[in-house]
């Protein structure tokens, strides 16, 4: 059985170097600090796409 990952989407960055993260289940953005991001960046179960670039909000 083949595992799918999950498109979720970088809105931003925040000043407190938080990253917004847009899953597409939720209806809002989840924060996750900068050390789970990094994580889910090399995790094969999140599919991130093109857009990698930041936004700070």
């Amino acid at each position: 059985m083949n595992k799918r990952s999950i498109k979720v989407s970088l809105i931003g960055k925040k000043k407190n170097n938080d990253h917004q993260i847009k899953f597409p289940q939720l209806e809002i953005p989840v924060n996750v600090n900068e050390e789970l991001y990094q994580k889910m960046l090399q995790s094969e179960d999140y599919d991130f796409g093109q857009n990698r670039n930041t936004v700070s909000i």
